[in-house]
């Protein structure tokens, strides 16, 4: 095609076939701080250092845009091509995701899922008409046994997820999640300690049992709290951490789970106000989990954030709100492209993200969205951009929903 103008900046490319990759456009670098879009090709100093890696966003470098665009003003770069991403339905995406959760081999199995989130469940019931018992801390016990086996054989935790059905089923699913994203998270950065990943995990599962408390209300309120009513919410940390205490669960970390997953790094979090390494390790683990899952839930009043937006998010507040050093390790598991994403590949084909890039954060495992006939007997195709060089991602195109566990709590 002839290129043409929008908005002032070059279109030098425009594809509008199945496996195309949308629209390129030419971004003088003085413009790049408002532009959005994919990085198309290497860009790279004389000597062949690469600035800017091809198929990453450039809204990932907000906070650093203006140390990139002196390095390339310096090796004498005047533009960047940046590709706008190809737009897939709901639908497309959604049958893409779904190959990956009927192969479900690394998945955390849905049974196990639901007998977690059912027993997060009763425990609240629990709590709420009388208190919490040692016979229910030492079912939590169990079931935080069962998923340490399940994270130290390394599961594709972001698949794992549960996706929220009904606004008061919120908390449990979310306790479930927040427990295995802090177990693998813990995992990862003490891939050698399993008697303290259990524990740290039982912390997490026990983290909001504290809300059982809080009136429904304000609980499961769709809209914003007024103060008062996030005094009230701000309790919950203490409740938890003092009803465990009274059943005799008196091991440090699962307390500090409890109690300090709402502590900042920067000191203004609650209820304590620690500050720094102040904060114990796991309950910094925590923090990032607990805000991860939050931001990639759908609620009733806002929409879910993608896996890749809520890192970035953690990230540009890391030394402030959260942990340095575990927001990172966030990254560096789940990738520039966190399991699943949606992405367009330099070759033109579609696929979803099932495996981060571990060290090389722009070059995961896609499982390949093929033409077959869509029978039961269809392999799945996967390939890693790790080992295929010539490869690699052309633009993000979205991504999907938390996993249907299909459960009903009152069954």
């Amino acid at each position: 095609m002839e290129n043409s103008v929008i908005n002032g900046t070059e279109v030098v490319e425009s594809t509008d076939s199945e496996n195309g990759n949308g629209l390129t456009i030419k971004v003088p670098i003085d413009m790049l701080c408002k532009s959005e879009g994919v990085v198309a090709h290497d860009i790279k100093t004389k000597k062949g250092a690469v600035i800017l890696p091809a198929g990453v966003d450039i809204s990932l470098f907000e906070t650093s845009m203006e140390t990139m665009v002196k390095k390339m003003r310096k090796e004498e770069i005047e533009h960047v091509y940046l590709n706008i991403p190809k737009q897939l339905s709901e639908s497309d995406i959604n049958s893409i995701i779904e190959k990956v959760y009927a192969d479900g081999s690394e998945l955390i199995s849905k049974e196990k899922a639901v007998d977690v989130i059912k027993g997060v469940g009763s425990m609240f019931h629990s709590i709420r008409e009388e208190d919490l018992s040692t016979e229910i801390t030492a079912s939590v016990s169990n079931m935080s046994a069962d998923l340490t086996e399940d994270l130290i054989r390394n599961p594709q935790v972001a698949f794992s997820l549960g996706k929220v059905q009904e606004a008061d089923e919120y908390t449990f699913v979310h306790s479930f999640n927040v427990a295995v994203l802090t177990g693998y998270l813990t995992n990862r950065l003490h891939p050698n300690d399993r008697d303290f990943l259990q524990r740290v995990i039982m912390g997490s599962l026990l983290h909001d049992m504290g809300k059982a408390k809080i009136p429904i209300e304000i609980l499961n309120k769709p809209g914003p709290l007024t103060r008062e009513e996030f005094d009230e919410m701000k309790k919950h940390p203490l409740l938890g951490a003092n009803m465990a205490l009274r059943t005799r669960v008196t091991d440090p970390a699962i307390i500090s789970v409890i109690a300090g997953h709402h502590e900042k790094w920067s000191g203004k979090g609650y209820p304590a106000g620690k500050k720094g390494i102040e904060i114990p390790e796991e309950a910094r683990i925590a923090a990032v989990a607990d805000v991860f899952d939050a931001l990639t839930a759908k609620r009733v009043y806002k929409s879910s954030m993608s896996s890749r937006n809520a890192i970035t998010t953690i990230l540009k507040d890391s030394g402030v709100h959260f942990d340095a050093k575990v927001a990172r390790e966030l990254l560096v598991s789940l990738g520039l492209y966190p399991p699943g994403s949606i992405v367009a590949l330099s070759d033109g084909r579609i696929g979803v993200v099932v495996s981060g890039g571990g060290k090389d954060l722009v070059r995961p495992v896609v499982l390949l969205k093929t033409k077959g006939s869509g029978t039961e007997g269809d392999m799945p195709e996967f390939l890693d951009l790790k080992t295929s060089r010539d490869i690699c991602v052309a633009q993000y195109i979205g991504h999907g929903e938390k996993r249907n566990l299909g459960y009903q709590l009152s069954a």
